[in-house]
């Protein structure tokens, strides 16, 4: 065996089952993590602009979930952001959580033992009891145990389009990086309301772009503001519920409340503290037809804003510099001198110099080819792996398999609200606890 355990992924995720794995107790020469790009910072962490915040207050914000200062007072000591600072908390850049868990990954036991391998998982296979995983460029590697911790794939134009890539079609907006080839008087489209479009239009006012900002919400709302709520007592979930009572559950509880006051955000966040535990015990055909029918309208109460983008945001709306159109996106098309024709589900068109994507995520290639190969068992006619509330992957055979595991945003159709970096840390202490018990 190459390796005790493999990890496959290099974000957030990865990074957070390895610092786990190795703070409780196995060896960090038997670790062995397959994938490219800085570990830890993937999608969300991986920012070169300072206008991209996180948008979680920073005691919420946890590698350590037992320990809810831990960032904020590693914060306090190596940053400089006097932005970051708001009555309802600090809301620090993402660069700057990725400094952070740089440092932790460097502080585990015997650090420069942890193996990497830059390269793209491509294929698995079972071998005896174990694995064996054939790389992008043809390497092969085996271990007794394999983590799916792919994190957050890549972003795809919605409904299928494919332009291509150009400085002026920003398919992968997280970067930051395309920022700078955005000219002042520019007419930027924004594809899609939720919060990487609110970051998108931070950064724009950040930079003092002067130009119109059109932006497609197929609801045509933004997601509201962080308010400064307090924790109070977590809500009770019934049990035996179906779909109808999981959705009466939750407007029962939350009544007649504003979203945008602090009691609203109070009485959901009492939800969410058992809300995975009812949403497992949901039929999974009632769980897919949640999340296909009311997951916008979750994504709004759940992922809110910072403070400093929603702020932005505003202005931009009452100055009439941002529009904000209710219609989906449709198509794209060359309009001429470097601008895009903006296709809309209406039939109607608009004409931009730089459409943005903030769409969300795209597809995992390789669970989807895990599904495809019959390894694996989807959630009805999802791409979404069903995993067990212990973390384990259940084979084509309804069974689950003792030694392949997955953790982070690919469990979310399965296990609940684990979009959050406090939710996948739980995952990976929880995981590391089991994999350490099975040795």
């Amino acid at each position: 065996m190459d390796a005790s355990v493999i990890i496959i992924g290099s974000g957030y995720s990865a990074a957070a089952v390895v610092a786990h794995l190795t703070h409780a107790g196995l060896p960090t020469h038997e670790v062995l993590v397959i994938g490219s790009g800085a570990l830890g910072t993937g999608q969300a962490y991986g920012c070169t602009a300072d206008s991209f915040r996180l948008n979680v207050r920073e005691n919420l914000q946890r590698l350590w979930p037992d320990q809810p200062e831990h960032f904020a007072n590693w914060a306090a000591a190596h940053t400089q952001d006097p932005a970051a600072h708001d009555r309802a908390g600090s809301f620090y850049r993402r660069h700057d959580f990725a400094r952070y868990l740089e440092a932790q990954l460097a502080a585990i036991p015997d650090a420069g033992a942890l193996r990497r391998v830059t390269a793209r998982a491509t294929r698995i296979a079972a071998m005896g009891r174990g694995w064996i995983v054939t790389c992008d460029n043809a390497a092969q590697y085996r271990a007794a145990r394999l983590v799916l911790a792919t994190g957050n794939p890549d972003p795809q134009w919605p409904g299928g389009v494919r332009p291509g890539d150009a400085p002026s079609l920003v398919r992968v907006p997280w970067r930051g990086d395309w920022l700078a080839d955005v000219g002042s008087k520019a007419h930027v489209c924004v594809v899609g309301s939720g919060l990487t479009a609110m970051d998108v239009l931070y950064a724009l006012a950040i930079q003092r772009h002067q130009g119109p900002v059109s932006l497609l919400s197929p609801h045509g709302m933004l997601p509201p503001r962080q308010a400064a709520w307090v924790a109070g007592s977590a809500y009770d979930w019934p049990t035996g519920l179906r779909g109808s009572g999981f959705i009466r559950t939750i407007r029962q509880h939350l009544g007649t409340r504003r979203w945008h006051e602090q009691e609203c955000q109070e009485r959901f966040e009492a939800l969410r503290v058992h809300i995975n535990r009812a949403w497992q015990a949901l039929p999974a055909k009632d769980r897919i037809r949640l999340r296909r029918r009311l997951g916008w309208l979750w994504s709004l109460l759940r992922f809110r804003a910072g403070p400093q983008t929603a702020v932005a945001a505003k202005a931009m709306h009452a100055s009439g510099q941002l529009n904000i159109i209710n219609e989906r996106f449709s198509g794209l098309a060359a309009a001429g001198g470097g601008r895009w024709q903006v296709q809309l589900c209406s039939g109607e068109e608009l004409t931009a110099d730089i459409v943005a994507n903030c769409t969300g995520v795209g597809r995992d290639q390789l669970i989807d080819s895990m599904i495809a190969a019959g390894q694996i068992t989807a959630m009805g006619s999802t791409r979404q792996p069903l995993v067990t509330p212990e973390l384990r992957v259940v084979a084509a055979d309804s069974q689950s398999y003792h030694t392949l595991f997955c953790v982070g945003p690919a469990t979310g159709l399965a296990l609940g609200d684990v979009a959050g970096a406090t939710s996948i840390a739980r995952q990976a202490a929880q995981l590391a606890q089991t994999l350490l018990a099975n040795r």
